[in-house]
């Protein structure tokens, strides 16, 4: 993979489906969470201080994050819409965890999930992917380095319920490809591959996966060089890890089992939780919570272990060490209630949870850098029936400097 090309600032993956908690519900979690907050504040960041990225609620569905104007500083992007035709827009940022500027990434109004950001087309500056539901076109912009932004081309169906893209070298040719989660009906979709030609364009696409998903994480597994995909099922069915090979088909026979027979999880993403250096998987289930899955010697993955329960329902994953303790931690957004930090020890068995922001709306999906440019990372969240925020990350050294 050429990491020079893909730009995985996109510690934003996307969500989707809104659903009502109760409010008793939201307030008893809330005070949970405060008390395990109170108790490890002293030597963990906390979220507190933030920034609305607008004023005006509507239905975004995720953020990413790049330097789209060549500055020096991380700007962020918000892919609007889900169900309803929305622009996505670009928010420049100043280095201080401000914007400077703020504008629509094009004309067109879409219903719009995910955006994947890489320089598609080998000039230098990060491009954007946006991956339309259906009926709308999938669409290509080219930046001209200057964080102006151009559509050139579309890419798959516009018939595909597409629900997430990412983005990664699936075919070993050094050109970042486009892979996207599809939520069809159940027994009649898949999820495609969409291979890069060389000039950011893409179209041969490759089907695999013959059930709903709403989120594909690549990742090398099995550490064989090839890129994996870790497709979970959405809707009532049984999620695999399809492992990757020089051929990049991805067939139903060369696949791994993780999580429960009837899952419905949202999102997943692999990382080395425990320290053994083999790849687990986190996953949040609409109707199981969080659970973490351990990687086995023999390539398979353990019983879930519960982070938390489905009492709230999870909606939004990401996972970064921001403690700088060299261990992954995990971020959980949530329907109509705050959202969560789980800080790892190490053992990928003790947590250690801090929550963040208010019960507001439904977090779709989080973007994680540093926007103030303190040495602390900072969370971007994309929600929605509520405001976009940016919570600035907040540590005891940095305090007490």
């Amino acid at each position: 993979m050429n990491l020079m090309r893909i730009y995985l600032f996109i510690v934003c993956l996307a969500g989707t489906m809104t659903q009502n908690i109760l409010a008793q519900k939201n307030s008893h979690a809330s005070d949970h969470k405060q008390e395990k907050k109170e108790k490890y504040s002293h030597d963990l960041p906390d979220f507190d201080r933030y920034v609305e990225l607008e004023t005006k609620v509507d239905t975004t569905g995720s953020v990413s994050c790049a330097d789209f104007d060549g500055d020096g500083h991380l700007d962020i992007l918000l892919v609007k819409g889900r169900h309803w035709p929305i622009v996505d827009r670009v928010l420049l940022g100043d280095g201080l965890g401000g914007i400077r500027k703020a504008y629509d990434l094009g004309k067109v109004a879409d219903r719009s999930y995910t955006g994947g950001v890489a320089d598609l087309n080998g000039d230098g500056s990060p491009d954007i992917a946006v991956s339309n539901d259906d009926p709308d076109r999938k669409l290509i912009y080219f930046n001209d380095g200057k964080g102006n932004f151009k559509m050139e081309s579309e890419f798959g169906s516009p018939e595909w319920s597409t629900r997430n893209l990412s983005i990664a070298d699936i075919n070993g040719d050094r050109w970042p490809d486009l892979i996207l989660a599809n939520r069809g009906d159940l027994g009649r979709t898949s999820n495609d591959i969409c291979l890069n030609n060389g000039k950011g364009q893409f179209a041969k696409c490759i089907s695999f996966a013959p059930y709903p998903a709403t989120a594909i994480y690549p990742v090398d597994i099995n550490k064989d060089g090839f890129v994996d995909l870790v497709v979970p099922h959405r809707d009532g069915g049984q999620s695999y890890v399809y492992l990757g090979s020089s051929n990049a088909t991805f067939p139903d026979t060369h696949r791994i089992p993780f999580g429960p027979p009837n899952a419905t999880i949202r999102i997943a993403a692999a990382a080395d939780f425990n320290g053994d250096s083999i790849l687990d998987i986190v996953a949040i289930d609409q109707n199981k919570g969080v659970d973490l899955y351990f990687g086995q010697e023999d390539q398979t993955f353990s019983e879930g272990i519960s982070l938390a329960g489905p009492k709230i329902v999870p909606y939004a994953l990401e996972i970064a060490d921001l403690d700088n303790d060299k261990k992954i931690d995990i971020i959980v957004g949530y329907v109509e209630a705050p959202s969560t930090v789980f800080f790892n020890d190490g053992t990928g068995r003790n947590f250690k949870s801090i929550s963040f922001g208010d019960a507001k709306g439904t977090a779709y999906g989080f973007g994680v850098g540093d926007f103030n440019e303190d040495g602390v990372l900072d969370i971007a969240a994309a929600r929605s029936d509520a405001t976009n925020v940016l919570y600035f990350g907040n540590s005891k050294a940095k305090k007490s400097k």
